[in-house]
C-alpha cells in the first residue's frame, strides 16, 4: 500500500529532526573529560562559595555534606578537619582517595580560586595531588583566557581555542595519573574566574574544531611573540614537525617584542658559581631565526658551553632570540641608562672582554617564549587586519586541516 501525502511528510519530519539532531549528540556524546593536575602540596583546604554545602566522598558518612575541608600530611601521614574545626582532625588512610563535587554553578574554592567539575585528591610521592576533572568545552574556557588576553579580537580568541583544543586531545590519556598540568608545561589553567562572555563565545562558536595534519592530530604549540619571525620546531626539540616550520611573524606590536636585561658582575658570579664566577661570555651558535643555540662562558674554574635555552633559564630571559653587550655601570635614578653611556660593539660570535665590577652585562632580547607555532601576538595583529581564525592558523600551522575531531 502506497503511503498517503500526509504520511510522507510526516517521516519526512521524522528523517530531517534526526538528521540535525543526531551530529549534535554525537558530538556531546564523545566530549572528553580533562584531568588536570592543579597542585601538588602538603596541604589544601576546600570550600563551598557561599551557603551551599561542598559533598566529599572518601571521608566519614557523617562528615559528607560540609561547607569546608582542611587536608594536611605530615609525619607520614593525612589528617583533615571540617567546616573550619581546627581542633579536631580525623586521619585519612594512606591510600585515601577523596572526591569533591558541588552543584553549584559557582565552583569550588581552592587556593584562592573557583574549579568547575570534580576535585580528586590522593597521596603521591608524599604530596597531596589535586586533579580537576572536567569537560573538555567547559576546561577550554579556562585555559583561552588564562593564555590570551580577554581584549583580543574574537578571531584570535577562536584560533586559541583550537589550539588549546588540539593541544589537551593530543596528550589525552597519555599519563596515567593526569592528561595536562595547569601551568606553562602545559597550558595555563586558572579555574572560573578566567572565563569572560567573550571567551566563551570564541570557545562554543569553534566546537570540535581542531587541528590535523595527515589526519593526525597535530602538537599544537603556542607562544606569546616570536620577535618577528618564529622557530623550527627541530632547533628548540629534538625533531623537525612538517607543520611546526619557520614563518614570519606580525608581532610588531606585542608588550614583549623588545626588552632587555642588565646583570652585574656580583649577579653573575652568584649565578654561576661552579665557574667561579663569570668572566666572560660568548655567543658561539645561532639559528637561522637569530636564536642563540650554544654559549661558551668562561669563568676562574673554567670553561663551559651550554645551551642557549639553558642560558635563559639561567638568567631567567624572555626568549633565547638575544645578542649580548658590555656597558658601564652608571644607571640614572630611573633605573635607565645615562645618554653619555657608550653600549660597546655587539659581541655576539665572539668573545665579550672581561667582564670588570664596574660593567654590567646588557642583553637584549626579542620576544616571549620558544618561538615555535602560532604567535599569540601575531594572531592579534592578524586579526586586526581582517583575518578569520581559519587563516590564522593555517599561516602559523603549516599544512594542517582544521576539522572537528
Amino acid at each position: 500500500m502506497s503511503a498517503s501525502p500526509k504520511r510522507k511528510s510526516g517521516w519526512a519530519i521524522i528523517f530531517i529532526a534526526i538528521f540535525f539532531i543526531s551530529p549534535v549528540k554525537a558530538i556531546a556524546a564523545k566530549e572528553p573529560t580533562m584531568r588536570v593536575l592543579i597542585s601538588k602540596d602538603n596541604k589544601a583546604r576546600f570550600r563551598a562559595d557561599g551557603v551551599k554545602n561542598i559533598f566529599v566522598e572518601g571521608i566519614s558518612s557523617n562528615h559528607r555534606r560540609i561547607k569546608s575541608l582542611n587536608l594536611v600530611y605530615k609525619n607520614n601521614k593525612v589528617k583533615y578537619s571540617i567546616d573550619n574545626n581546627l581542633n579536631t582532625w580525623f586521619d585519612l588512610p594512606n591510600n585515601f582517595s577523596l572526591i569533591i563535587r558541588n552543584n553549584d554553578k559557582r565552583g569550588i574554592w581552592f587556593k584562592n580560586r573557583r574549579y568547575a567539575g570534580e576535585l580528586k585528591v590522593s597521596l603521591n610521592e608524599k604530596k597531596l595531588n589535586i586533579i580537576n576533572y572536567l569537560k573538555l568545552e567547559k576546561y577550554l574556557k579556562s585555559v583561552v583566557g588564562s593564555e590570551m588576553p580577554k581584549e583580543f579580537p574574537l578571531a584570535a580568541l577562536q584560533a586559541q581555542a583550537i589550539a588549546a583544543r588540539t593541544y589537551a586531545l593530543k596528550l589525552l590519556n597519555k599519563n596515567k595519573s593526569f592528561d595536562l598540568r595547569s601551568t606553562q608545561a602545559s597550558q595555563v589553567y586558572l579555574g572560573l574566574e578566567s572565563e569572560t562572555a567573550k571567551i566563551n563565545r570564541a570557545v562554543k562558536s569553534t566546537n570540535s574544531l581542531a587541528l590535523f595534519h595527515k589526519d593526525k592530530l597535530i602538537n599544537a604549540v603556542f607562544h606569546s611573540s616570536s620577535g618577528g619571525r618564529t622557530e623550527n620546531s627541530g632547533k628548540v626539540w629534538k625533531y623537525q614537525l612538517p607543520y611546526l616550520k619557520s614563518v614570519v611573524d606580525f608581532d610588531h606590536n606585542g608588550t614583549k617584542y623588545r626588552w632587555t636585561n642588565k646583570f652585574t658582575s656580583g649577579e653573575l658570579d652568584q649565578i654561576f658559581p661552579g665557574l667561579g664566577g663569570l668572566n666572560s661570555i660568548q655567543i658561539i651558535q645561532k639559528s637561522d631565526t637569530d636564536r642563540v643555540l650554544k654559549i661558551r662562558l668562561y669563568g676562574t674554574n673554567g670553561n663551559k658551553n651550554i645551551s642557549g635555552k639553558s642560558l635563559r633559564e639561567k638568567l631567567q630571559l624572555l626568549s633565547t632570540k638575544f645578542d649580548l653587550y658590555l656597558e658601564f655601570n652608571q644607571i640614572n635614578l630611573d633605573n635607565k641608562l645615562n645618554s653619555d653611556i657608550k653600549i660597546a660593539e655587539d659581541f655576539s660570535l665572539q668573545s665579550l672582554p672581561p667582564i670588570p665590577s664596574d660593567y654590567f652585562l646588557l642583553v637584549q632580547g626579542y620576544g616571549a617564549g620558544h618561538g615555535v607555532g602560532m604567535s599569540q601576538w601575531g594572531a592579534k595583529a592578524m586579526a586586526e587586519k581582517g583575518s578569520g581564525f581559519r587563516k590564522i592558523l593555517k599561516h602559523y600551522y603549516t599544512g594542517v586541516q582544521i576539522k572537528a575531531y
